[in-house]
Order: structure tokens, then sequence, then C-alpha cells
């Protein structure tokens, strides 16, 4: 028996949740099912993607996750991917691009979809086929004919590194696409001294912690992904420093 996990925009307040979860145990009440979050901003797929991206490999290989997530440019139909020995079920909206940057990622388009007033009943019902053992082949067709978005890349040089904020938390903390081998790969080629730029503040070296510095003092560390986040003790560092989603943020080696 496999774990589904269930992350949405629906919220609390209304039946949502609770009928996607109905559609699940009505074909096998055995099933186990675990909440990821849903409370993520409505129709937000960046949000959804950041989220879902930092926990979805700590369940096991072979976990079944549901993505009820869309924007207004979605397509109403549902796909099933296969990354990292996960399967994940969602609407051709590009989240998959914005989870994984790998090209080669295996695809199918379910087929048996009815009720298009309220799809995400349909991928309960999906994901609990496959937890049951039902072979994914026999759920739909592969393609490789989904929605695809570019990514901001970071840009490396000798002497800087050039990356974007990529989630701003509730706490107001700066998460970044810049990870830490590529800090250390350029560190270690410099003098070992290096300035993180955000306008007229600057930061000059990394915490092993958030609470390394004094209240309302500014710090970098490496989360526990591997990326660079800033952020100020006891304070929202975004709303200091003026930083939102896609800001470039620059590291100069010095």
């Amino acid at each position: 028996m496999s774990i589904i996990t269930f992350i949405s925009d629906f919220g609390m307040y209304d039946h949502y949740v609770s009928s996607v979860k109905a559609s699940i145990l009505k074909y096998n009440s055995n099933n186990q099912i675990i909440d990821i979050s849903h409370d993520i901003k409505k129709y937000d797929l960046s949000h959804a993607a950041h989220v879902f991206k930092n926990v979805y490999e700590e369940f096991p290989q072979g976990s079944i996750h549901i993505i009820a997530v869309k924007n207004y440019d979605s397509s109403e139909n549902i796909l099933l991917f296969q990354i990292n020995n996960h399967f994940i079920i969602t609407f051709d909206s590009g989240i998959m691009s914005l989870i994984s940057s790998k090209e080669n990622i295996s695809a199918t388009k379910i087929e048996g979809l009815t009720n298009k007033i309220f799809p995400e009943k349909f991928m309960g019902e999906i994901a609990s086929k496959l937890a049951s053992g039902i072979n994914y082949t026999t759920l739909g067709k592969p393609t490789s004919n989904y929605k695809r978005f570019l990514d901001r890349e970071v840009s490396i040089s000798k002497n800087k590194i050039i990356g974007y904020t990529m989630r701003i938390d509730s706490y107001g903390n700066i998460i970044t696409n810049i990870n830490r081998l590529d800090f250390n790969k350029n560190l270690n080629k410099s003098s070992g001294s290096f300035s993180i730029n955000l306008g007229v503040d600057k930061i000059t070296k990394i915490s092993h912690t958030y609470s390394d510095v004094g209240i309302a003092d500014l710090f970098a560390v490496f989360n526990f992904n591997g990326f660079l986040e800033i952020g100020m003790n006891g304070g929202k560092a975004s709303q200091l420093l003026g930083i939102k989603n896609h800001t470039p943020i620059t590291i100069n080696f010095l």
C-alpha cells in the first residue's frame, strides 16, 4: 500500500479537501493520505512547486502525490508524471518544470475524466487505483506534449554568481536558487571573501543558524535543501530590502 500525499490551494474552510479524500477512500478505505498543505496561495503554481519540491523526496519511493493547483492558463487535462520513483498527478499547467528541470520526465495523459466541474475528485480516484497496484500504463497514453516554463537560471562567472529569488516564505525570508555547491566552488577559487549585495545592505558571512546574528540583523544561510536563504532575526528581510519573487541576487567573490 503506497502513501498518497495531497497539496492544494483549497484552504480548510470549505468541503473540497474532504471531498477529494473521500474519492480516495471510496475506492480503497485502507489508503493512507498525508496532507502536505492546503494553504497554497490561490492559483499560485510557483508557491505550490516550491512547497512540494522541498518535501516530496522525503516520502518513501513509490509514493503518489496529488497537486491540485492550477492557474488561469492551465489545461483541464490531467497528467501522471514519474520522477525519482514517485508518481505525481496534476493538471497540465507547467508546474512540473518548476519542480524539476529534467527534460526526460515520463508523462501519461490520463483518460476517463467525465466530471470537469471538480476534476480533483478524479485525481483522488486515480491515486487510489495506483496505490492499490493498478499498472499506470492502463490509465492513459504516454505523452511528451505538456506545458513547460522556462526557469530563471543561475549565472556563474569567475568572480560572481547571479541568482534569483524563488520564494518569499511566511517569515519574510528570501529563498534563492543559488546552491551551496556553486557557492563553495567560487569561494575556493577566490581569496575566501565574498559579498552578497542587497541594495544598500551587504552580507559577508554565512551563518550556521537563523539566530547566529543579533535581533534585527540580516543573515544568510544555506537551508535544509542546500539553497541560499536570506533573512532577518526577528523581522522580515523581504520587506526591509524590498525584494520580491524573481529579484536578482548577486554574490561578488573578492
